[in-house]
């Protein structure tokens, strides 16, 4: 049974509520990990204690359990020169920028390229999926304890 600190071994999926899929490890390799250090969410995670191998569970969960509510405060403005890799400034692209936590510690944000407006580039940094119902799809392969 999976309980803190487990060694879950699972597929999961991670898609809107129209079906769209966001992620998943169905159709690949099953991921491996460790109850309670922050690999998923944690309203995720709540989802799994409980569950034993052999398990299919699909939860809906709501936007702020998920990946929160969107934040208009990660909407960010940069300059162009910002960006060593030019050509890769393009509207849609999802891009890997560095950042800096409030507390100092330093980490990697995906951010979304909103708008280019002459040498000024408009970030989303929220989640794609802050702000949506979200279905989670897990199937239980391996529990270590």
């Amino acid at each position: 049974m999976i309980k803190f600190n487990s060694l879950v071994t699972l597929h999961y999926s991670i898609s809107s509520v129209n079906n769209i899929i966001f992620e998943s490890t169905f159709s690949s390799k099953p991921i491996v990990i460790r109850i309670g250090d922050g690999t998923l969410p944690r309203n995720l995670e709540m989802t799994l204690y409980g569950l034993t191998i052999g398990t299919d569970q699909t939860v809906v969960i709501e936007p702020k359990d998920a990946f929160g509510m969107r934040d208009e405060n990660k909407n960010k403005t940069l300059h162009i020169s910002m960006f060593p890799k030019k050509e890769m400034v393009m509207v849609g692209n999802v891009i890997e920028i560095d950042i800096r936590e409030k507390d100092g510690k330093t980490g990697i944000a995906f951010a979304i390229i909103k708008r280019v407006d002459g040498e000024n580039v408009s970030l989303d940094l929220n989640h794609p999926l802050a702000g949506h119902k979200i279905i989670f799809k897990v199937k239980v392969v391996n529990i270590d304890e």
